[in-house]
């Protein structure tokens, strides 16, 4: 998904550049996909480090969607599916083979999520009185 995005963001400038509207506002959209994407990159390296990264991609395929309605009912622009399918299907996959699920949604009380243990408790633990 990182890659798609730099290499749509490399083909993006292409476009923009006869037309810089973007750049005329004060940001750069070339540049904004490029980090993103350079960001879901770093993140396949290491999922329980970049777990920011990772929410900006499962955010990505749902910001997607809105943009494509709202520039389809407001603007009267043509809808596309091919946007909508990819960022849809890699968010999906983000979180269906992320490690730590649990991790992706922050509580709301501000403390960490509760790690869980990964080896199950034996029968003989659980009967066994504790002793100190």
């Amino acid at each position: 998904m990182g890659m798609a995005l730099v290499g749509g963001a490399a083909v993006s400038l292409v476009g923009t550049s006869l037309l810089p509207l973007d750049q005329e506002v004060g940001t750069h959209a070339s540049a904004a996909g490029a980090v993103l994407g350079i960001g879901l990159m770093a993140a396949a390296v290491d999922p329980a480090g970049n777990i920011g990264w990772v929410r900006a991609g499962i955010l990505y395929g749902f910001v997607v969607v809105a943009f494509e309605a709202g520039s389809y009912y407001v603007w009267h622009a043509q809808f596309h599916l091919g946007p909508i399918f990819f960022g849809l299907a890699f968010s999906l996959l983000l979180i269906a083979t992320y490690p730590q699920r649990r991790q992706l949604i922050q509580s709301t009380t501000g403390k960490p999520a509760p790690v869980v243990d990964e080896k199950p408790a034996t029968v003989e633990e659980e009967k066994a009185p504790a002793t100190s």
